[in-house]
């Protein structure tokens, strides 16, 4: 069976889009960094205790192989368990922190009066009349200026409105983001690179797991453990 644990488990892979502070060079904290740093520190300790335990079992010649085999395995899904309850409580407050800063950052604040409404509405009316030319044209124009109000009548509602598809529109508030909320810019960036960092070392260690767990050995023995349950159940039943 032979559980390796692939040195890419490591909760360094994480902690590399940590900021860093300029003047100290030192990580700043952030809750939601550590949480997934956090995870991933306890997959790769349980995977490497895992292969301890996997070799010690196997080493004695005191216990059956088959039983060996049985106890790696229940350890195998006791850890994985453990994992997966602290991975996806720090994937979860990892997404629900994106969502925050993209919903925070998506576009300029709302009008605060009917009027300012209504100049949003006649530019996107204005938008969508246009020809794709003078439309970019115009979009082009208000992103060099930082004209906020036409940002805001782009990105406030449905891109159709304006004459735009919703991959035109997401590029347009990905830059609007990354102009005007530069600190969260760069946290998102940081937040979405550590999310896809803590997901494949999830894959790594479930692909440990499932190697002690469904491996043909301890897919036989759990097999012919069971088989001999329902034989002395049956001799029971009979006596």
């Amino acid at each position: 069976m032979a559980l390796n644990v692939p040195i890419d488990l490591d909760e360094r892979m994480i902690d590399q889009f940590a900021e860093t502070d300029p003047l100290t060079g030192k990580p700043v904290a952030d809750p939601v960094v550590s949480g997934l740093s956090d995870a991933v520190r306890l997959a790769r300790e349980q995977a490497k205790s895992l292969a301890a335990l996997e070799a010690a079992a196997l080493a004695d010649k005191t216990t059956a192989f088959e039983a060996s085999i049985l106890r790696v395995a229940s350890a195998a899904e006791k850890s994985g368990g453990r994992v997966a309850t602290q991975l996806d409580a720090a994937r979860t407050k990892a997404m629900t922190e994106i969502a925050n800063i993209e919903r925070r950052t998506g576009s300029p604040p709302p009008p605060k009066d009917s009027i300012a409404l209504g100049i949003e509405a006649e530019i996107r009316a204005r938008l969508a009349s246009m020809t794709p030319k003078d439309r970019d044209a115009a979009i082009s124009k208000a992103k060099a200026e930082g004209n906020e109000v036409i940002i805001a009548a782009v990105l406030r509602g449905p891109a159709m409105l304006v004459g735009l598809s919703e991959a035109e529109q997401n590029l347009m508030r990905h830059a609007y983001r990354e102009r005007f909320h530069k600190a969260d810019y760069a946290r998102l960036t940081r937040l979405n690179k550590a999310l896809e960092a803590t997901d494949r070392s999830g894959r790594l260690f479930v692909k440990i797991v499932r190697t002690a767990i469904d491996s043909p050995a301890a897919i036989l023995a759990a097999t012919n453990r069971a088989r001999l349950e329902e034989l002395a159940a049956a001799h029971a039943r009979e006596a």
